[in-house]
């Protein structure tokens, strides 16, 4: 393979740092009305929830968080670290006003399935769950992380499918049943380990697509998984490289986002690798937004933007929404005037794609959480999960670590006549609301937001275990 990027071994994106029934947290700020609709113990429960909720547009939201659960298999966090439990899988019924917690899954680890989930769970058409693992040895194949940061094989992770139980369960007690749908093994194609943040998404033919960060025998890349007759199958794989010279982009962790025509959408947190190293000794580019066009043999791909780390920011980590019209919206998690992310739009004309910058995000602050292990960099105190749209074109936000107190803030953007205004709506203090959300927002049917914190909460986990939060309007 063409020579490895010089900060390779060292790189890694930070996203690193007795069931509890609702404890509930009511704070007024902006108009608006938090509530703590669950405090993760590290337990039976889980903890540290990197993965924002899922809805199902009726009672029911199910999550990730990373550690606890079954705690008798030896299972690894972001580090390489002995963790805590191999992560759960939950859900919280909401009836009226009132808030049901139970874990549905516990992830086994080792080589029974993976452990250390990081990306929210997919709602499929017929009411099962399809989601995703960093790490874990199934497919007998542990060696997948970089050695660098991960002297311990800590697997390669893979793609589980939860079925509910056949018959309605009336206790909290109820397990869903888990199917492996693929497990990574570690090579090129289909191979990269370490799905990270990004949600599985479905086409309108069933396939399943996502992304990964890290492995073996690349930095990254984009994957198709194809159903026949209840197996499934790798198809049409785009891998990144880390070859200096390369016009590429480097470690996608978010979601796609997919048109009507079969393209595919993405940011990568760094690239292009033929790019100037944005600042920070060692690290090619600021990042990139994409696109992936479907071929009969794969995937022609093409870098739709570069960030060049001055009014644009840098360090996308968040993924893309679109619009009716076909704009993409995202933000990057670093840069702008006060070091807080920029919120931008980036519209198509004339066969490319022109950048505009909607809003510059305030109260950054850049040592709060470093972008990148092991490396001196300023951190990505923005947001990292996707920005959500309303049905009238208002985004929606959760940023790592801006706000007033600088454990993270929830931000409403309104268009009028052209311009847009900023609406601070919470920020967290660190104490029991919790502190650092790191995945995206969700909006209900009467136009609440629902979202997780990473920190925060229960003191059983380092820097608190994380809390589900709901504002309300």
């Amino acid at each position: 393979m063409a020579a490895r990027h010089q900060s390779r071994s060292r790189l890694s994106s930070v996203l690193a740092p007795a069931i509890m029934f609702a404890f509930l947290v009511c704070i007024t700020a902006h108009a608006q009305t938090y509530t703590v609709i669950h405090t993760f113990t590290g337990e039976l429960d889980g903890g540290t929830p990197y993965a924002g909720l899922t809805w199902d547009g009726g009672s029911n939201f199910y999550g990730t968080a990373a550690v606890g659960g079954y705690t008798g298999a030896v299972c690894y966090n972001l580090l390489g670290m002995a963790a805590n439990g191999c992560g759960v899988v939950y859900r919280l019924h909401r009836s009226v006003s009132n808030w049901t917690f139970n874990t549905i899954y516990e992830f086994r680890g080792a080589t029974v399935d993976g452990n250390f989930p990081l990306a929210p769970v997919t709602l499929a058409p017929d009411g099962t769950l399809y989601g995703t693992t960093w790490a874990g040895h199934y497919n007998g194949t542990p060696g997948c992380k970089w050695a660098g940061l991960h002297p311990t094989p800590v697997g390669c992770g893979m793609v589980f499918h939860l079925h509910p139980p056949p018959t309605i369960c009336r206790t909290s007690q109820c397990r869903w049943t888990e199917t492996i749908s693929w497990g990574f093994p570690g090579s090129n194609q289909g191979g990269g380990s370490g799905p990270s943040q990004g949600q599985l998404v479905f086409d309108q033919a069933g396939n399943l697509y996502g992304t990964n960060w890290d492995s073996k025998l690349n930095p990254g890349e984009i994957f198709q998984l194809v159903p026949s007759d209840g197996i499934w199958t790798i198809g049409k794989t785009y891998v990144t490289t880390d070859a200096l010279g390369s016009n590429s982009p480097f470690i996608p962790l978010n979601a796609v986002t997919l048109d009507s025509a079969g393209n595919l959408y993405s940011t990568s947190q760094l690239g292009p690798e033929d790019a100037p190293n944005c600042g920070v000794p060692n690290l090619n580019g600021c990042g990139t937004i994409f696109q992936l066009s479907p071929t009969p043999s794969g995937w022609n791909a093409s870098i739709i933007y570069s960030f060049a780390n001055g009014a644009d920011g840098r360090f996308p980590v968040a993924g893309l929404v679109a619009d009716r019209a076909g704009d993409l919206y995202g933000v990057s998690s670093s840069g702008g005037t006060d070091n807080g992310g920029v919120v931008f739009q980036l519209s198509p004309s004339g066969g490319g794609w022109n950048y505009h910058q909607i809003y510059v995000l305030p109260d950054g602050d850049p040592q709060a959480a470093h972008c990148f292990v092991a490396v001196n960099t300023p951190g990505c105190s923005g947001p990292w999960g996707t920005l959500l749209m309303d049905s009238v074109g208002n985004l929606y936000g959760a940023s790592y670590a801006n706000g007033s107190h600088h454990y993270g803030n929830v931000f409403k953007l309104t268009q009028s006549n052209g311009r847009w205004s900023y609406t601070d709506l919470y920020d967290f203090t660190g104490a029991s609301d919790g502190a650092n959300p790191v995945g995206g927002l969700i909006l209900d049917g009467n136009g609440n937001l629902y979202g997780t914190t990473l920190r925060g909460g229960s003191t059983n986990c380092f820097g608190g275990c994380g809390v589900v939060f709901e504002i309300t309007p």
